[in-house]
Order: C-alpha cells, then sequence, then structure tokens
C-alpha cells in the first residue's frame, strides 16, 4: 500500500533543483542534439517539476534551450517522456503522492504557458476533431498533449474529459466535427472507450471517422476491434490522414447527391 506522506519531493530531490542535474544539462549543451542522453535530460526535467522550487524549470529551461531543445521537443517527446517516468515511480513505490501530483500539475502547467505563447493561426477548412478521454482515465495530459499536436498541424481539436454521454451526443449531432480521437491509457478505460466509439457511432450514423489511441494501445494490440474504430495508431498524422479521406469521400458523395436531384428535378 502506497503512503502519501512518503517519498515527498524534498526527500527525493533535496528539496530543490538538483545540482547534478544542472551540471548534467549544461555539459548537454555543449554536445549536438544526437549526442544527448535523452535519460539524463528526462531525470532532469523531473526533478525540475517535482521540486518545492517553483523557478525550478524556468532555471533548466535556460540549459535546455542552449541545448538547442525547442518547445515543439518538449511538447511532443520530453513532457511525454517526464510523465511516463512520474508514473513508473508511482507504481513502483519509489515516489509518493504529493511528489507525482506535484509534477503533473507543474507538466500541465508548462504545457498551457507553451500553448498560449505560441497560438496557431487555424485555415477556415481545417479539420475539425473531437479528443475524448473516456471515464476510467485519471490523467488528461495525454489527451492535452494530442490537441496541441493536431492544432499545430492545423486542426480544430476540441478536448472533451470524461464527458457524459448526452453531453458527447449533442456536440457529434451538431455536425462541427470531421473526426473524434478516443484516447487510452488503463485497463479500466477500455470499457467506456468501447462505449465512447459505440454513442458516436450512433450520433453520427456512422458518419464521423474514429480513431483510438493512447498508451493502453502498447498492451492491447487488437484495440481497434475491440474499441470499433476505424484505426488504432499513436500517429496523429495517420489518424488525420483517415479523416482527410472519409472527410473528402463525404463531399464527392454530397456533390453527387445533389447533382442526381437537380437533375430529378429538371426532368420532373
Amino acid at each position: 500500500m502506497r503512503n502519501g506522506q512518503q517519498n515527498e519531493p524534498g526527500q527525493r530531490c533535496g528539496m530543490d533543483m538538483s545540482a547534478v542535474a544542472l551540471s548534467v544539462v549544461a555539459q548537454l549543451a555543449a554536445r549536438s542534439p544526437r549526442q544527448a542522453s535523452e535519460a539524463a535530460l528526462v531525470q532532469a526535467m523531473k526533478d525540475a517539476v517535482i521540486s518545492t522550487d517553483p523557478a525550478a524549470f524556468d532555471t533548466l529551461r535556460r540549459d535546455l534551450r542552449r541545448a538547442r531543445i525547442t518547445e515543439i521537443d518538449l511538447v511532443d517527446g520530453y513532457f511525454p517522456a517526464v510523465a511516463r517516468a512520474l508514473g513508473c515511480d508511482w507504481v513502483g513505490d519509489s515516489a509518493g503522492f504529493a511528489a507525482v501530483t506535484i509534477g503533473m500539475a507543474r507538466l500541465q502547467t508548462l504545457l498551457h504557458r507553451i500553448v498560449r505563447t505560441s497560438p496557431v493561426e487555424l485555415p477556415v477548412d481545417s479539420l475539425s476533431i473531437l479528443v475524448v478521454l473516456p471515464l476510467g482515465e485519471q490523467h488528461s495530459f495525454g489527451v492535452q498533449v494530442l490537441a496541441e499536436q493536431l492544432r499545430r498541424r492545423g486542426a480544430f481539436a476540441h478536448v472533451l474529459i470524461t464527458p457524459a454521454m448526452d453531453r458527447l451526443q449533442d456536440l457529434v449531432c451538431s455536425g462541427r466535427y470531421d473526426g473524434a480521437m478516443v484516447s487510452v491509457g488503463c485497463d479500466q478505460g477500455v470499457e467506456p472507450a468501447a462505449r465512447v466509439v459505440r454513442s458516436i457511432r450512433q450520433a453520427s450514423q456512422g458518419r464521423l471517422w474514429v480513431a483510438a489511441g493512447g498508451s493502453m494501445l502498447e498492451r492491447m494490440p487488437d484495440m481497434q476491434a475491440k474499441l470499433g474504430a476505424d484505426i488504432a495508431t499513436q500517429d496523429p498524422d495517420l489518424a488525420m490522414v483517415g479523416m482527410l479521406t472519409a472527410k473528402a469521400a463525404r463531399a464527392v458523395a454530397e456533390a453527387r447527391g445533389t447533382e442526381g436531384a437537380l437533375q430529378r428535378l429538371e426532368t420532373a
């Protein structure tokens, strides 16, 4: 049984950003990114986000810039890796509840800060994607990272965290979305995710293209069949290609239907 009073940030990290971590990053800054030790960087970032010093990551960020690590690198690679490391520490009883909670909260804050300072102008005809985290999931960080990746690729992303089915169906029935992505990160989320996919199918009458993903995909290779999705993938680009293809097919079908209706009117 885990004890939330054990393994607090101060006990694990000397109450602030460790001098060792700063030294590691300073040394890495002089090397090319390919030579940098990914594990050492992730560890340094993890130490920073669980530190009792709220400015620890800002101190570290200056060294990361010298190492040519961009905000895109942080969002797409390092932040998810730090989140996974915190999860592994929790599962392995090497970090207490407070440390993991503080770390995840700071990652959320850092992500939001990057999103606010890096606005993306979306084209009028952007893909519009519903990103859903089903009931049973405990952390929303992954879907927020995914939403930022989608926006950077030119799509509008609307994140729904553990939505009620009637709320989900109302949004799907509005016709504003071209597709949906459903994230599954744990065993408890599988059945709720399947219900989400079924609800999307019913509300859209099969119109919406549905992609499933999340860390559970590594342990459930048959996720596509289990959830009834159109695809199961960790690659947002692959999911978007499927949605664009489905959107184009719908446009062709609608155009043909309109043309047929006009012809019938002309011959009536």
